[in-house]
């Protein structure tokens, strides 16, 4: 597989094989899109109209980083003409999702709750921190 990053703020790996880009620099080429970034000035809305139309149809779409980083509009506009093949969302632009959101409608839409962190075994690790450092504190 053929990874690119779009992160100006990660350092040089030369051990990973990852071609580091500038947003959206051959974004054509792209099978995935995968969204993990935070949500800042840089990264509000740039999956836009002008994104979706570099994209080369059939691109599949993942954003588990922030909502707003990916404009709705622009998704669904995609989506409906089938440059987008499909997304997985584990957050969207505007939270929660509205019942009556056109997002809804796709069948190649999947949506989580943003929170894949919450497995047992997390649940159980953070609820001993959290028992562990109320203790202390209060020794």
């Amino acid at each position: 597989m053929v990874v690119h990053a779009y992160d100006p703020g990660a350092p040089e790996a030369p051990d990973l094989q990852v071609t580091r880009l500038a947003w959206p620099e051959r974004l054509e080429e792209a099978d995935f899109i995968v969204f993990t970034c935070p949500l800042n000035e840089a990264t509000r809305g740039m999956f836009n109209a002008d994104t979706v139309g570099l994209v080369k149809p059939g691109v599949r779409l993942v954003n588990v980083g922030r909502g707003p980083v990916v404009v709705t509009d622009a998704l669904i506009a995609g989506l409906r003409d089938g440059r987008i093949h499909s997304a997985a969302l584990d957050v969207v632009e505007v939270e929660p999702l509205a019942h009556d959101s056109p997002l809804r409608d796709f069948d190649q839409c999947i949506f989580g709750s943003h929170n894949a962190s919450n497995t047992a075994d997390a649940v159980r690790r953070v609820s001993h921190k959290a028992i562990d450092l109320l203790f202390g504190f209060l020794h």
